[in-house]
């Protein structure tokens, strides 16, 4: 007893020390408040004095080169100054100009006039000893720009010292014939501002002077200072700290000989435009604002200091009687556990108040009192009553507890001792809320819980989640009932639960489900969409930026072709735990369908997207799929859109990631791309929408024909057979090229579509043409599709088509997209007798390997190499090296691309077989007849 009380923190020291703590936080807060708000009007009223002390001084200079360039004015009225320039015999009238000037400087202020001609000349020159000339280089530029543009300009000078010099253009019968010059020394005014003002002011310029204080660390020179005995050891002082003018704090004081000052410094050439560069310096004396400020921080530390000593006083002076009657009634209390209800009753009675000043604590004591009374009264009662309950909890298949009516556990039944893992014997006096989850979403089951127990309710229906002792969770449905007599146990309420886990686990697979994709555990696309709904409008109220990124795994449909579905949800599954791994919690996953995923990265620039895209993308190309015995690289092509940048709605949003997600399918596959609104992302997604109309609409209307091109025997000079070139026919009547389309039309579902259309009608061409032969350019999707080749087997069967008549030609790309599927299509195909060309060899991979390892009877050279094939040595040696190999393997060789004699030279003498181009024929909508088709070789027999 003697530990637990030295362990023991009575309310009067909490009270103490946390008022005391209180209160010092907010003397700190109240002290560091005044301080930053003085220092605030401090540094305002700083702002506001640099600028007031700039405009007055850019006005004075402004005002008195105004003075000067109306005097110039005036002068050149009076003086008839362009006669003086225009005529030479007007020397006389110079002298009495000379004489006026001399009489009214002293009046006007002037320390020096110039006059010059149209050329820039010098007519006529009158100074005081104290004028400063503007520099030669310099006189010329500012008389050049006065007489091209005859307007005033004035410029200031320090040379040494700092003079103000307007010059005024002189017209003469419309046109401009001189200029005259007037000078004013500025020391009077930087004097007369400074006294004005109260402020020390210096001009600092870059140019060279003599005789005059030079700031080395700043590479400028005093042109000007007032108050000079004082300032100039300051102005040293400046040099030697900061590292120039811009550099000098002007929300700061500067210390300097037990004053404090602040600076202000402003370019030269914002005072006025032209001449000097360099620095107008304010230095004025803030000593007394200084010692203000600090008395005022002084002054509000003392009043904070006796605030807080008097405060904390009165609070433990109002506390110390409420806290000694809680003091009383918590020594008290615990009595009841060891049943002293007498002494507890005795204890409680000592302290009597009166009626009308009751107070809370009075209510507890009142309430102390009886609860002594009325748990000494029914403790017989209770005993009995607890025997028949546990009786009745132990034969129950539900789970069954009683409660106090403060929500302790009295009995439970073996059920609740099962499914808990705790003997009965540890859950009594064991809070029920404690054994159920609380949190944000049921914290009303508290609330209601409290309204039972405080007798506000009678019954109360709930559902929780019970935690086991292993870990495991049960979802049960409560029924809370208050019992009609309280029994002397001081059981109160009845507490029965239906196991209701399995239910509840189905309804979550049921909700997961319509949210979920089933294969890869991911978010499904509606539900990814209220997501992006929601962080777009985030990002559009809060500006918390975002990014959307989709992508699609390239050669999906090669995995799932050659190895099955199977293969394709495996690889579905290694990319969804890719993300997992990869992916924030933040960020959202979603598979939106087939291949297609979808990634949202909440509060993610630009930068974070790249990088996310480009690090997933590495990760799975250094990471092969495996399936079976075949490996495959795997890559995919990533769209970015930013949010909200790139979108003014969600649809507007989606269209642009996936036109982003198709520039990086065009640029390459295994890459991203990031949309832009100057890109070609819009103009990409028009043109796909557009030509897959076309297309669909043609392939419905059959408005898809064909150009035939000969292909000649270079030997004898006679047509082997025409290469049927497929043409479109748009409503406007032109004529379309496959280059045009064939990109969409290949990122589509439309290429099988064209390769059927295109493989009927060679069939139906060769069936009205009985003595034509032809090749057709086929896809790799025919490749893929043992179902293409039917059309041709069943008109062989039929007797329409002689199989030696048509050449299949396929690009090398498309041969290798899935050699093995191809290959088992080509060998059926050939042993029925159709023959293959490999088009455009080397165009492509280059692989010689598939030239003896597919039935290929044609080998077509990509044009490139042909086109420069009659002055390309290098060009040359992979013709010859191609002929020779391919007639190794039997297969004869075709030029394609040939247009000029000198290239059908060169592929005759080189052994090529066959040649097609321009040169031997181009294009045409009419198939001629092969045995009437000669064509005249040039050369050819020589």
């Amino acid at each position: 007893m003697r530990n637990d009380t030295n362990r023991f923190w009575t309310l009067r020291r909490k009270g103490f020390v946390l008022l005391s703590l209180l209160l010092l936080t907010l003397g700190i807060t109240f002290g560091a408040l005044n301080h930053w708000n003085l220092s605030t009007q401090f540094k305002a009223q700083q702002a506001v004095r640099n600028a007031a002390l700039r405009t007055e001084f850019k006005e004075l200079i402004e005002r008195s080169a105004d003075r000067l360039q109306r005097l110039g004015v005036v002068f050149s009225s009076l003086g008839r100054l362009d006669r003086i320039i225009t005529a030479p015999n007007e020397n006389q009238a110079a002298v009495r100009l000379q004489g006026f000037f001399s009489s009214v400087r002293y009046e006007l202020d002037v320390e020096r006039i110039e006059l010059f001609d149209g050329r820039g000349q010098p007519v006529l020159s009158w100074s005081s000893s104290m004028a400063n000339p503007v520099p030669e280089d310099q006189l010329r530029e500012v008389l050049s720009q006065v007489l091209e543009a005859e307007q005033p300009l004035a410029i200031l000078t320090c040379q040494p010292g700092c003079s103000l010099h307007a010059f005024i253009p002189l017209l003469s019968g419309g046109r401009n014939v001189g200029v005259l010059s007037l000078t004013q020394m500025i020391t009077d005014l930087v004097l007369d501002f400074s006294a004005g003002a109260g402020t020390s002011v210096a001009i600092l310029v870059a140019s060279p002077g003599t005789g005059e204080k030079v700031l080395e660390g700043w590479g400028l020179r005093v042109a000007a200072l007032s108050n000079p005995q004082q300032m100039e050891s300051f102005l040293r002082h400046l040099g030697e700290r900061y590292p120039g003018p811009d550099a000098i704090a002007t929300d700061q004081w500067l210390d300097w000989k037990g004053k404090k000052f602040a600076v202000y410094a402003s370019p030269l050439n914002e005072i006025l435009k032209g001449g000097e560069t360099g620095y107008l310096l304010f230095i004025v004396d803030t000593s007394a604002s200084a010692a203000a400020l600090a008395q005022a921080n002084r002054d509000t530390l003392v009043v904070v200091t006796l605030s807080l000593g008097i405060a904390e006083v009165l609070l433990l002076v109002l506390l110390h009687a409420p806290l000694r009657r809680i003091q009383h009634l918590a020594t008290t209390l615990p009595l009841l556990a060891h049943g002293n209800y007498d002494k507890v009753n005795e204890r409680l009675k000592t302290l009597n108040r009166l009626a009308e000043w009751k107070d809370e604590i009075d209510i507890l004591y009142a309430t102390s009192i009886r609860l002594a009374h009325q748990i000494e009264e029914h403790q017989t009662t209770l005993a009995a009553e607890r025997d028949f309950i546990q009786g009745l909890l132990d034969n129950a298949q539900v789970l069954i507890l009683t409660q106090t009516r403060d929500g302790r556990i009295r009995t439970v039944n073996e059920l609740t001792s099962q499914i808990l893992g705790r003997p009965g014997e540890t859950l009594k006096n064991a809070r029920f809320i404690e054994l159920i989850e609380i949190d944000s979403e049921t914290s009303d089951i508290a609330r209601n819980l409290e309204k039972l127990f405080s007798n506000l309710l009678n019954r109360l229906e709930h559902e929780s989640v019970l935690t086991c002792s292993d870990g495991s969770k049960r979802h049960i449905v409560w029924v809370h009932t208050r019992l009609g007599l309280e029994h002397e146990n001081g059981t109160a309420v009845l507490s029965i639960g239906l196991d209701a886990t399995e239910r509840m686990e189905a309804e979550s697979r049921i909700r997961w489900l319509a949210n979920h994709d089933s294969l890869t555990g991911l978010h499904n696309r509606l539900w990814f969409k209220d997501e992006l709904e929601r962080s777009f409008a985030e990002a559009e109220r809060n500006g918390i930026p975002a990014a959307l990124l989709l992508f699609d795994l390239d050669h999906f449909k090669d995995v799932n072709d050659s190895s099955g579905h199977a293969a394709g949800d495996a690889l579905l599954c290694l990319l969804a735990n890719e993300l997992q791994t990869r992916a924030r919690k933040s960020d959202v996953l979603a598979r939106l369908g087939g291949d297609e995923f979808a990634v949202l990265m909440t509060g993610t620039d630009r930068v974070g997207a790249e990088f996310f895209a480009q690090d997933l993308n590495q990760r799975l190309t250094e990471k092969p799929f495996r399936f079976g015995e075949r490996s495959y690289r795997i890559s995919a092509s990533i769209g970015i859109a930013l949010i909200p940048e790139h979108g003014r709605n969600v649809e507007e949003l989606m269209a642009n990631a996936d036109a982003a997600m198709y520039q990086a399918k065009k640029a390459g596959r295994g890459r991203w791309h990031l949309f832009s609104h100057t890109g070609g992302e819009r103009a990409e997604i028009t043109h796909r929408a557009y030509w897959r109309n076309v297309i669909a609409q043609s392939l419905d209307q059959n408005r898809l024909f064909f150009h035939y091109q000969p292909v000649v025997d270079v030997a004898s000079g006679r047509v082997a057979y025409h290469e049927a070139l497929l043409r479109l026919s748009l409503d406007d009547g032109r004529i379309v090229l496959p280059g045009e389309y064939m990109d969409v039309v290949l990122r589509s579902d439309l290429m099988s579509a064209i390769d059927s259309y295109v493989t009927r009608e060679a069939i139906d061409v060769l069936g009205r043409y009985r003595s034509a032969r032809l090749s057709i350019n086929l896809s790799a999707a025919a490749l893929t599709d043992p179902g293409w080749a039917e059309p041709l087997k069943q008109a062989v069967r039929d007797g329409r088509l002689a199989p030696e008549r048509l050449l299949l030609e396929i690009t090398e790309t498309a041969a290798i997209a899935d050699l093995e599927a191809a290959r088992r299509i080509m060998d059926e195909l050939t042993e029925i007798g159709f023959g293959f060309a490999m088009d455009d060899f080397g165009a492509g991979f280059a692989s010689f390997h598939y030239l003896r390892h597919l039935p290929i009877k044609h080998v077509k050279i990509d044009r490139s190499f042909i086109s420069r094939l009659a002055y390309d040595d290098d060009d040359k040696v992979f013709v010859s090296a191609l002929t020779t190999l391919a007639h190794g393997y039997r297969q004869k060789i075709v030029a394609e691309g040939v247009e000029n004699e000198k290239t059908l030279i060169r592929l005759k003498d080189l052994g090529v077989d066959l040649v097609q181009g321009f040169f031997i024929g181009r294009p045409d909508r009419h198939l001629k007849p092969i045995n009437i088709s000669v064509i005249d070789l040039p050369m050819i027999g020589s």
